[in-house]
């Protein structure tokens, strides 16, 4: 079915300039309006890892904001893409509107960057946009592969314990300092993996130092063995990176590096815990559920090709 076109000259819908200074706003109307993603978070994604304001996309309706979203073109990841993150959803936006005011817009500035594919994620907060998928698979996005929510509850009790470190291993807090090793080392971790964006390395460095969310590095000797990252937000969490150098595969490092994040958001208070994962890593969803992680939700992600 054609989609009928918006009109937005004869309607009360506009998509409207993004500044750097409508951060102030943005912000807390994307919390609330579906997004998951903390403060910090929804800065860096307008503000740093978009190559341009124009990537931003702000649409209101009478005057009132209605939608925010970006492309994120600045991350790196084993697919090369670009991802058109919706951040927020305002009421019901009509389906001839997301494609005209969204849709096309972001696949220009997309089609304008050095990237081989755009992804979308098919999160919760595109179910407020009429027809949303039927809007994007018209534009010639196809799935690419399924990200799967996991939860550990409170009730699953404590982690299983890890066994002692080897001799010469070490876990210490990632700072400064080591965080363009760290960079490096989470590249050729996730290399290869469609789903996992990676920040330009100064923006990176400066996240480790900021100190918003932790990093954990088991050292094998000097050399980064693996890492996993924190975000403690008592009384839930987020466990959002845990990877292991190619050559300590085999090793058994999944389980010791799942229960130190566990042990470090137990200690910060944190009772629930979320992760997620890529549907197609069956290895990483079987150690989850053998840590007590359960399944919550499942998010479609639509991929189009831009060479």
């Amino acid at each position: 079915m054609a989609l009928p076109p918006a009109n937005p000259a004869s309607s009360t819908w506009r998509r409207v300039p993004f500044s750097p200074e409508d951060v102030s706003w943005l912000v807390p109307f994307c919390r609330a309006h579906g997004s998951v993603s903390d403060p910090a978070l929804l800065r860096r994604l307008l503000l740093d890892l978009t190559s341009a304001p124009s990537g931003v996309t702000i649409v209101t309706d009478a005057g009132q904001p209605a939608l925010a979203a970006t492309v994120v073109d600045r991350t790196e990841n084993g697919a090369d893409t670009a991802n058109l993150e919706v951040l927020g959803v305002a009421g019901a936006l009509p389906a001839a509107v997301f494609a005209e005011l969204v849709v096309a817009p972001s696949v220009a500035f997309a089609r304008g960057g050095k990237r081989r594919a755009l992804h979308v994620s098919l999160h919760p907060a595109l179910a407020r946009v009429k027809r949303a998928e039927e809007v994007l698979r018209a534009a010639g996005f196809r799935p690419s592969y399924v990200w799967f929510a996991m939860r550990r509850p409170a009730t699953a009790g404590p982690p299983p314990a890890a066994a002692p470190l080897p001799e010469r291993w070490r876990w210490a807090d990632l700072d400064a300092a080591g965080a363009p090793a760290a960079h490096a080392a989470l590249l050729e971790m996730f290399r290869g993996q469609p789903g996992f964006n990676l920040s330009p390395v100064e923006h990176f460095c400066a996240v480790v130092a900021s100190g918003v969310v932790r990093w954990r590095v088991l050292y094998d000797g000097p050399t980064i063995a693996g890492l996993v990252q924190v975000l403690p937000q008592p009384p839930a969490g987020e466990l959002r990176t845990i990877g292991r150098a190619p050559r300590y595969r085999g090793l058994g490092l999944g389980p010791r590096l799942l229960a130190e994040g566990l042990r470090l958001s137990a200690a910060a208070g944190v009772a629930a815990i979320d992760l997620s994962v890529e549907a197609e890593n069956a290895a990483a969803l079987a150690l989850y559920r053998q840590f007590g992680f359960e399944e919550t939700e499942r998010t479609p992600v639509l991929a189009l090709p831009l060479r």
